[in-house]
């Protein structure tokens, strides 16, 4: 993976819905055992599409973004929970995260798909933006998606990447 993408993926998950005002919570230490436990060979695969509803309900695809896929362990979990659910600003990750992260180019229509992933729960991020009319010319929209999904050897997990 090329630094710039690793330096997006870093830098975007922190800063996920973050307000300036507040100071980023701390994220735990990373949990090399838990890391080191994961399975590293599998035959599952992710797909699915990401997109966005706008206020006035057109869909808006994530063509051409970049979609992370990393493995669901008490480090990501803690993630999800403070940065994407609750909205808090959160520190960057330990950049040994990277390792264990996979990234796909969503087509056109915003449509993925991830194949060899081995058994176990994951989490799916990726970012949807568009710009939108506004008194003061054009204004950025979007945002971030993530959701989990568990994946089986030689099935496919199907997931809607939306808000």
């Amino acid at each position: 993976m090329n630094k710039m993408r690793a330096a997006t993926l870093i830098l975007s998950i922190s800063l996920l819905t973050a307000c300036a005002n507040q100071k980023p919570v701390e994220r735990p230490p990373f949990p090399v055992e838990e890391y080191a436990q994961l399975q590293k060979i599998g035959t599952g695969k992710v797909a699915g599409q990401v997109f966005m509803k706008t206020v006035g309900g057109d869909v808006r695809f994530g063509a051409g973004s970049d979609v992370y896929l990393f493995p669901g362990t008490s480090y990501s979990d803690f993630w999800y929970q403070t940065n994407y659910v609750s909205q808090k600003p959160i520190a960057p990750p330990d950049s040994r995260q990277m390792q264990y992260t996979k990234i796909v180019q969503a087509d056109g229509s915003g449509n993925f798909e991830f194949s060899d992933i081995p058994p176990g729960r994951y989490y799916i991020s990726s970012m949807v933006t568009w710009q939108a009319p506004t008194q003061w010319g054009l204004a950025a929209q979007g945002g971030w998606v993530a959701k989990s999904a568990t994946v089986s050897n030689g099935a496919t997990a199907r997931v809607m990447l939306t808000r």
